[in-house]
C-alpha cells in the first residue's frame, strides 16, 4: 500500500534545506592545506625515491624466491634420480 506523501514534511524539509546551504554544513577552512605540504619539490623527490626503492626490493625479492624454488626443485630431482639408479 502506498501512503500519501506528507506535504507538510516536504515543505518543512525544503525550507530547512534552502536555509542551511552547503556552506553552512561544511567544516571550517583550515589554516594550511595538504596540497601546500605535498607540492614541495623535495617531497616529490622523496616520494619518487621511496617508490623506486620499493620497486627494487620487490623485484629483487621475486628473483630470489624464483632462484630458491628452482634450486630446491633441481636438488629434489637430482636426489630422486640418484635413488632410482642405486640397486
Amino acid at each position: 500500500m502506498h501512503r500519501r506523501p506528507n506535504k507538510t514534511f516536504q515543505a518543512l524539509a525544503a525550507s530547512v534545506l534552502a536555509w542551511a546551504g552547503p556552506a553552512h554544513c561544511a567544516p571550517p577552512a583550515s589554516a594550511w592545506s595538504w596540497s601546500e605540504v605535498w607540492s614541495d619539490p623535495g617531497t616529490d623527490t622523496l616520494l619518487f625515491a621511496l617508490t623506486a626503492l620499493f620497486w627494487l626490493v620487490t623485484h629483487v625479492w621475486a628473483l630470489v624466491v624464483v632462484w630458491a624454488e628452482a634450486r630446491a626443485t633441481r636438488s629434489a630431482a637430482a636426489g630422486t634420480a640418484a635413488k632410482k639408479e642405486t640397486p
